[in-house]
Order: C-alpha cells, then sequence, then structure tokens
C-alpha cells in the first residue's frame, strides 16, 4: 500500500519532441514539450523564423512527424526562396505533402471591419492543414501579426484559447513573438499562458555582433539555465552549449613525463594526465622556455 503511494507521488516524465537541432536537444534534455506550445520570443533578425522552419523540416526528414507553417508576415515565395540561403529545401517537401505552408494577411483593417475578433477562421484552416499531411507539429510566425491591435484584455483572452485549441489537437506547437525592452513579449501577456519559452537575441558588443539563446522556463521538465551562444550559418541554426561538451569529455588517466624528475615528484612521480593542456606562467627570464 505505501510502495503503492510513493509510486503515485512521483509525476510523470515530460514527454518531448526532438528538434534535430544542433546542441538545442542538450540543453532542453529532449526537445520542445511533445503535444504543448512552446513561445519563442526575439528580437528582428535574432533568427526566429529560421529556428522555426528547422523544428518543422527536422521533425519531418528526421522524426516522421509532418509539419504546417501558417505564416502572417512573408509569403510562401518569400520563405521558400529565404530557406535556400541555408540548403533548406522546403520546396520538396511540399510537393511530397510532408509540409504545408500557408500565407494569411493579418493587420489592424482586418480586425477593425471584422469588428469583433474572432479565432474560429483560423482554426478551421488550421484544422484544414493538420489533416491535409496528418501534421504532428505546427508553427505560427509571428503572434504579433496575428493579433496586431487589440487590447491587453481581448489579447489575453484569445491568447489563451489559441494556445488551449493546440494542445486539443495534439500537435507539438511552436508561436513566434517579438520582444519587448521590459516584458518577455511586446504585450508582456503570452509567457504566462505558454509551458515553454524560450528568447532569442542578437547583441552588438565591441563591433561584434553575437546571437544567444536562453530558456526562460518549461513547465514539467528540467532545462539549461544559462544563456547560449549560436550561429545560423549555410548548414542552418547550431546551438553551442559550451559548459555541458567540456563536462562529457572523456578524461584518461595514463601519465606522461614531463622529463623533469623533480617536478614529476610534485605530480604524484608519474607527471601530466595525457590529453590534458599545461599552462607555464612567470614573467620574463623565469626559465618558461
Amino acid at each position: 500500500m505505501i510502495s503503492d503511494l510513493k509510486k503515485a507521488a512521483i509525476p510523470a516524465k515530460l514527454t518531448k519532441a526532438l528538434t534535430g537541432i544542433k546542441g538545442f536537444d542538450e540543453i532542453t534534455e529532449g526537445g520542445l514539450p511533445k503535444n504543448r506550445p512552446t513561445l519563442l520570443c526575439g528580437n528582428t533578425g535574432c533568427g526566429k523564423t529560421v529556428m522555426s522552419m528547422e523544428f518543422l523540416v527536422h521533425g519531418t526528414v528526421q522524426f516522421n512527424e509532418p509539419g504546417v507553417f501558417f505564416s502572417f508576415e512573408e509569403t510562401v515565395d518569400e520563405l521558400i526562396t529565404n530557406m535556400k540561403s541555408i540548403h533548406i529545401d522546403i520546396e520538396g517537401l511540399i510537393s511530397e505533402k510532408k509540409i504545408y505552408i500557408e500565407y494569411l494577411e493579418s493587420g489592424k483593417n482586418q480586425v477593425a471591419q471584422a469588428g469583433s475578433y474572432d479565432l474560429e477562421g483560423l482554426f478551421m484552416r488550421l484544422q484544414n492543414a493538420i489533416q491535409k499531411v496528418g501534421a504532428k507539429r505546427v508553427v505560427l510566425d509571428s503572434l504579433d501579426a496575428l493579433f496586431y491591435g487589440l487590447d491587453k484584455e481581448i489579447l489575453r483572452i484569445e491568447v489563451k484559447r489559441l494556445f488551449k485549441w493546440l494542445k486539443e489537437k495534439g500537435v507539438t506547437s511552436l508561436i513566434t513573438s517579438e520582444i519587448n525592452e521590459h516584458f518577455i513579449t511586446k504585450s508582456g501577456l503570452e509567457q504566462f499562458v505558454a509551458d515553454c519559452v524560450i528568447t532569442l537575441d542578437s547583441r552588438v558588443i565591441n563591433q561584434t555582433t553575437t546571437r544567444r539563446l536562453r530558456i526562460v522556463k518549461m513547465r514539467g521538465s528540467g532545462h539549461g539555465i544559462n544563456e547560449y551562444p549560436f550561429m545560423i550559418d549555410g548548414v542552418g541554426v547550431s546551438i553551442l552549449p559550451i559548459t555541458s561538451q567540456l563536462a562529457s569529455q572523456n578524461l584518461s588517466d595514463r601519465r606522461i613525463p614531463s622529463g623533469v624528475k623533480d617536478l614529476d615528484g610534485m605530480l604524484d612521480g608519474k607527471g601530466y594526465f595525457e590529453g590534458s593542456s599545461i599552462l607555464v606562467s612567470g614573467s620574463a627570464g623565469t626559465g618558461k622556455t
């Protein structure tokens, strides 16, 4: 009876969906929360769209999970052209019906004409897109364009509805949003309803641009808590979890004599560890060379 109670007290481990992005699955301990929405925030040009597209492409190619990409800013042709710069052939995946991309024009005029904001139209189009390819992954790029011009009260309600709907459909979703000076997102609301929040930024220090990623929260799971540098090059996104890479290196217990008898005596009589780096420090004329 007691053992049964102990088992019941142990929380179920959060299931993850691998992204296939270099280094990212390591610092998230397995990827994004499966069948849950994740909010990806960042300033302009930091790589939100590229990372989102890689999440879909790797999901399709490596993990047999088709995806849907709804863009509210870039047209389908623009996305196809832009992804070619990092050698991602989404045109081929579209023709094979493994990825479905749709551009939806959204803005203040559309909201004003409607008189009130209603997501039912978006839900119907998403549902149709998911059924077309049997999607397991969904990307919405971006939240700011989708909810442009709404006041905070309506925004809070509609974002909750959107995230709840995505959960009910059982898809692993990634929603992008612009970052704000004082809040994680421009409105300062969305992060409270997302299960996982990730921020990207591109900063210039001493005339050098550096991109960094941070996992703000991930409900029900452990994750790396530091800022991690990342790159976007000809092969896509690469996260650089430096700390974990150093910690996982194999160390040798073999020794190599230094050639100096007394120094080897100070090192347990055996010398340096094989594969180690030795720093010899001293002022000029002390005999370093």
